[in-house]
């Protein structure tokens, strides 16, 4: 080693050295170790979660409008021969108009049917009904409606009805959303990873053995050595021994990052050497 020049002998310490202060202190494997990263592809996980991504979301998505109860009405009538009572409502799209209706007289039976107002069109012919009568209408469109409770058939007899009528209102099903949700997440994943279409893979090599690390689809780390899976995996902390005479130590530890996502950190004999994903 060249000779300390004279003012810095009065030091208690040597002057430090530029080089070393380059040099990482970190990520530098021990002798004899070397450390790769590579991306492997994973297609087939991949085309399962999407497949069931889709499969959830469209589950959700029919099941996602539900109906809740609204009001309801008690009315009795009578509809003359050769007549029809109108009963007009203002609906929602999506409202369904339940009507439950007991019939007297003649035949027991009455014709229903439905107009929208702004068309003057029949939406919703139930035709001749008899009684005991259940029936529900759906609303198409935001709108004015009537429904006609019709006697014209009749040339005779009234009609004497009583009529509970309900209206259920458009509501969101919590579980339909959740799935449709959940069911979106997983596609959108999927197509991501897909594009990517590779995970990260760590590997040690010590001479004599290739260690590969994968973060598994259970969040832990899976193992091969030379190949062979290793049956167990790794779920927060583990200790190897690895190298050719199982010379050297080989920790993994998961650690929660900055980004704020799990990071599964390599040291070898103490020395961080790589890190997942």
């Amino acid at each position: 080693m060249a000779d300390i020049p004279e003012p810095y002998k009065r030091l208690d310490r040597e002057p430090k050295s530029l080089k070393a202060l380059t040099e990482p202190k970190s990520l530098k494997p021990p002798s004899g170790i070397r450390v790769r990263k590579r991306r492997e592809r994973t297609w087939g996980w991949l085309i399962g979660l999407l497949v069931i991504g889709l499969i959830v979301s469209v589950a959700g998505l029919a099941i996602i409008e539900d109906h809740k109860f609204y009001k309801s009405w008690h009315e009795e009538f009578t509809v003359l021969p050769k007549e029809a009572k109108p009963w007009g409502w203002r609906l929602s799209k999506g409202t369904i108009l339940e009507i439950n209706a007991t019939v007297s007289g003649g035949n027991r039976d009455i014709r229903i049917y439905v107009v929208d107002d702004r068309t003057g069109q029949t939406v919703k012919d139930f035709g001749r009904l008899v009684s005991p009568i259940s029936i529900r209408f759906e609303a198409p469109e935001k709108g004015n409606y009537t429904v006609y409770f019709d006697n014209t058939f009749s040339t005779l007899m009234p009609k004497g009805l009583k009529v509970t009528s309900t209206l259920y209102v458009t509501d969101i099903n919590f579980w339909g959303f959740i799935m449709m949700i959940s069911g979106v997440v997983m596609v959108v994943l999927a197509v991501i990873f897909i594009i990517i279409g590779n995970v990260p893979v760590l590997t040690l090599e010590d001479g004599e053995a290739v260690y590969e690390f994968k973060v598994w689809r259970n969040g832990k780390i899976k193992i091969w050595v030379n190949g062979v899976e290793v049956p167990e995996q790794v779920g927060k902390h583990a200790v190897f021994k690895i190298g050719p005479n199982d010379e050297h130590t080989l920790e993994i530890e998961r650690k929660f990052s900055w980004t704020w996502t799990w990071q599964w950190i390599f040291r070898v004999d103490g020395r961080e050497v790589g890190r997942l994903p």
